[in-house]
This record gives C-alpha cells, sequence and structure tokens, in this order.
C-alpha cells in the first residue's frame, strides 16, 4: 500500500523534527514501513501530488488538512484531529471553527483516540457518509514494564510524579497547591519536553514552600522515565484538556497508580483502575491522593492487573493494524470532498495562501 503521512512532526521534506523522537505519525511510520508498505512524510507545507497514493492521512488541523480538503486526486482522506477542542465548536475562534467545519466535510474517515471524542465530534459537526472510529494511540510495551521499585511511603516521603508539557493547562500549579495541603511528607519530580513557564512553576513552588521538595528534571528518555514510573508512588496529571494522553497508558504499563483529570479519553484509557476526577478543584485533587496515600496498598494491589490491561489494549501492533483496516476499507470509495457543499473552501483557500505568501508557514497554523 502507498501512504502518505502529513503532520507537524515532519519538517520541509518530511524529515522527522527533532523537537520529539515519538509521536503517533512516527510510530505509524514506522510500523507500516516495517510491515512492507511504501510511505511518504510530508509536513503540512509541502507540495505533492496526492493522486499518486492509496490514501493520505493528515494529522492535527493546519494548512495540510485544508488543502487536502481541496485537493482534486481521488485519493481517500484520513484526518486524525489529536484534540478535542474541535468537539466543543464554541470554545473555537471563528477562523479554525469554520476551517475545522471545512475538513470534517471533506473527510472520507476521521479517527478519533476515543470512543467519547468519536461520539462529540459527531455530535458538533456534519459527517453524513465519513466513517468514524476509535483507535488509541499505541505504545511500545516492551519499553514500559510492570515492576515497583517504590517505598510506598514507608521511611521516606511519598513520591508524586507528574510527565507532560510544562504549560498552563496542564496546570501545573493547582497540583502544587494541592500538594502544599496535603498532611503527608511527599516530594513532587516533574518530567517534561516543553519548558514554557518553568521559571514562573519555579518561582510558584518557592512562594509555596516547596523548593527543596519539587524536582524540575526536565527532558528524559524512554528508559529512565520507564525508572521514574517504577520508583513513584503516584502519577498525578491534573490537565484541563487531553486527547488520550500516553502517560497514562505509560504508568499503567509499570503498575503506577494514577490521579487524572475526567478529560478527553481518560476515563476510557482508565478502564476501572487508578482515580478519574470529574471535579478537578485544588482541594478535590488534594482530597484524591490523600486519600490514594492512605489506602495505598489496594491500589497498588491493582497493579499487575493494570499493567496486563495495557499491554492488551494499548501495544502498537493493535495500533497498526487497525489502522491499516480502515485503510483498506477507504480505499476505492468517492471522496466526500468531490460532492461537499460546504459553502468556504474558496475562501479558506484564498486566505491561505495569502498567509503563505506573505508570512509563512507559522503564520498559518497560529491563524488556524
Amino acid at each position: 500500500m502507498k501512504i502518505c503521512l502529513v503532520g507537524g512532526i515532519y519538517n520541509k521534506g518530511g524529515a522527522r523534527s527533532n523537537y520529539l523522537k515519538i509521536t503517533p505519525e512516527t510510530t505509524l511510520e514506522t510500523g507500516f514501513r516495517e510491515g512492507g508498505h511504501e510511505v511518504t512524510t510530508l509536513s503540512h507545507y509541502d507540495e505533492a501530488d496526492f493522486s499518486k497514493f492509496d490514501v493520505v492521512h493528515v494529522h492535527h488541523l493546519s494548512y495540510g488538512a485544508l488543502r487536502m480538503a481541496g485537493d482534486p486526486s481521488s485519493t481517500p482522506f484520513i484526518f486524525t484531529p489529536h484534540a478535542t477542542s474541535h468537539m466543543a465548536a464554541g470554545s473555537l475562534s471563528r477562523t479554525r471553527r469554520v476551517a475545522m467545519r471545512y475538513v470534517f466535510s471533506s473527510v472520507d474517515a476521521v479517527v478519533s483516540l476515543s470512543n467519547m471524542e468519536a461520539e462529540g465530534a459527531r455530535q458538533a459537526y456534519s459527517f453524513d457518509e465519513a466513517v468514524l472510529t476509535a483507535i488509541p494511540n499505541g505504545i511500545d510495551v516492551t519499553k514500559y514494564n510492570y515492576r515497583r521499585d517504590n517505598r510506598a511511603g514507608q521511611g521516606a516521603p511519598w513520591q508524586m510524579l507528574f510527565s507532560a508539557q510544562l504549560i498552563p493547562i496542564k496546570r501545573c500549579d493547582v497540583l502544587m497547591r494541592a500538594m502544599a495541603s496535603l498532611p503527608h511528607a511527599c516530594e513532587l519530580t516533574l518530567v517534561y519536553q516543553n519548558p514554557q513557564i518553568e521559571k514562573e512553576l519555579m518561582a510558584f513552588a518557592a512562594s509555596l514552600g516547596l523548593a527543596k521538595r519539587v524536582h524540575f528534571r526536565g527532558k528524559v528518555d524512554p528508559q529512565e522515565l520507564a525508572g521514574l514510573y517504577q520508583k513513584s508512588d503516584l502519577l498525578v496529571l491534573p490537565s484541563e484538556t487531553e486527547a488520550l494522553p500516553s502517560v497514562i497508558t505509560e504508568a499503567m504499563l509499570c503498575g503506577l497508580p494514577f490521579v487524572a483529570s475526567a478529560v478527553g479519553g481518560i476515563p476510557e484509557q482508565a478502564n476501572r483502575f487508578g482515580v478519574v476526577l470529574e471535579d478537578r478543584s485544588m482541594e478535590k485533587i488534594a482530597e484524591a491522593i490523600a486519600n490514594v496515600f492512605d489506602n495505598y496498598g489496594r491500589y497498588q494491589a491493582d497493579g499487575e492487573a493494570m499493567s496486563q490491561y495495557a499491554r492488551e489494549t494499548f501495544a502498537i501492533p493493535m495500533m497498526i493494524n487497525r489502522h491499516l483496516a480502515l485503510y483498506e476499507k477507504m480505499i476505492g470509495v468517492t471522496p466526500r470532498r468531490h460532492t461537499s457543499k460546504f459553502s468556504a473552501p474558496r475562501t479558506l483557500a484564498r486566505v491561505a495562501a495569502h498567509w503563505m505568501g506573505t508570512a509563512g508557514p507559522n503564520k498559518v497554523a497560529a491563524a488556524l
């Protein structure tokens, strides 16, 4: 099969960015190549003759998704938003809302990361005959093994772990306030790729008297991260929004209990394990953490079953095979973009071309 993958992880010419080593796009790319398929990778701004491919799969809403939505070829268009914000159309800017409607009116299949995301998209937008399917991201289960090297609060402070980008929507400040209110002796290690608000959070931790108890670890490789999962007592992810965070799956594989927001696909991802919070206030986060610490034996006893569930549900071969089955189903269908009645494509195309000509691709991505 000739597969084209378009995504933000790819630089001009299709080379992988060094910003992140592993993403859903690169996982698919590697799996498809290993399966003997011909894979072409492109940035959102690469020119291409899409008629040469059996399927084109675009990841994230950006210029490449708009362009494929108006492409004259007969190649099926698969789209993965990698976000749940598209389900709440009222929260989007007008430009982005129109762009999302345009893309969704033209896709042949949408891949969501959870059933909840797929159903939310169905309610917010019109898909007609498009295929909506939920395929969770796959994790290399060989890198995250069930193992508990933690002290469970015995003779040492409880060890909490936060692994995400240091950006406001991850609500690390709320986690720190919750930590400061706990009666338990505990420490927090922060692992992150994006240090956007690192300095602000360091100052905030100091203002709460947590400077010596909050450890800013920064970027680590998968082997180091697996060790942190195994040595920590609890993962906490109090995010405002998520799609299907890999850190939850990785923690589950290592048997690490977690407290996380009930956003995006996390409730499905968690199944019966961990603590998933509808109320994400500082008080409820602190209460949930304290409850886990006070009843730790019960949560730790679930670790092996949780790891086995994650191993069976989120392994990479499952992700690869389900995508290939979807692609095969799409080959030969009449593209919806050829019959779409959406009225904005020409306007969007002119605006995108203007941005590309006067401000470059970064302006396009920011505006969309």
